[in-house]
């Protein structure tokens, strides 16, 4: 599969096409979990939890529970954002980190056994330092972007270079909406990672939609270059 990670076992693979990170500071309070159910059905293939704002340790726990109850009633992947006791407590498919939280070789000795484990990444070096790490996919940032501040970009040129250069799945992030998708597609990306553009958006379904359809128009091209994890 396009923009697929086999894992250890030959039937089990994570679809990293089309990515939703939460964020609750888009919508109004009430109208999360409704956008998140109506997201997953209209065909984000994975979650990634992140939600650093505004929640002590007990609500992030309960709020994360919720979206991993409707994560795994539909049989798609959720993923932790940094914080490895939430991603064990609430049964996780992966974490996901950065380049200043938990080191991976930490992560990997206190969880063994994990499914899915990516890493961001802004720079050649780091780069190649995460395939020695053998983490399973990359996460760049793509565009500015209103969500992440802090966040380095390094736009469509640096995307085809990493994919290049890792021979990992990337995945891109930042500043992702329908109408530069395929732009971030063609650069060889596996898939995409989505904030504003879902959780602002009045419809967040029909967009869940474009973006597919974007999306698995790249797709449609020649493969990505990617390599799976051993």
């Amino acid at each position: 599969m396009k923009g697929g990670i086999p894992m250890s076992q030959p039937e089990s693979v994570f679809d990293l096409r089309l990515c939703l990170i939460t964020d609750r500071a888009f919508c109004p309070p009430e109208r999360f979990l409704p956008i998140l159910a109506e997201s997953l059905d209209a065909g984000v293939t994975w979650v990634q939890y992140r939600e650093k704002r505004g929640l002590d340790d007990r609500a992030s726990f309960e709020l994360a529970l919720q979206v991993r109850e409707l994560t795994r009633a539909r049989g798609i992947p959720l993923v932790v954002d940094d914080r490895l006791d939430l991603a064990l407590a609430i049964d996780a498919d992966g974490m996901h980190v950065g380049q200043r939280d938990l080191p991976v070789p930490v992560i990997r000795k206190l969880w063994p056994h994990i499914p899915l484990l990516g890493l961001t990444v802004s720079t050649l070096a780091q780069v190649e330092e995460a395939c020695q790490l053998g983490v399973d996919y990359l996460g760049a940032g793509a565009f500015p972007t209103q969500t992440k501040l802090d966040c380095i970009t390094i736009g469509t040129p640096g995307l085809q270079t990493f994919v290049a250069q890792g021979g990992l799945p990337v995945i891109a992030t930042g500043g992702v909406k329908p109408e530069n998708t395929r732009e971030l597609i063609a650069t060889g990306c596996a898939g995409v990672a989505v904030v504003s553009a879902i959780w602002a958006a009045e419809r967040p379904g029909e967009i869940v939609q474009t973006l597919r359809r974007e999306i698995d128009a790249g797709l449609a091209g020649p493969a990505p270059v990617q390599a799976c994890r051993t």
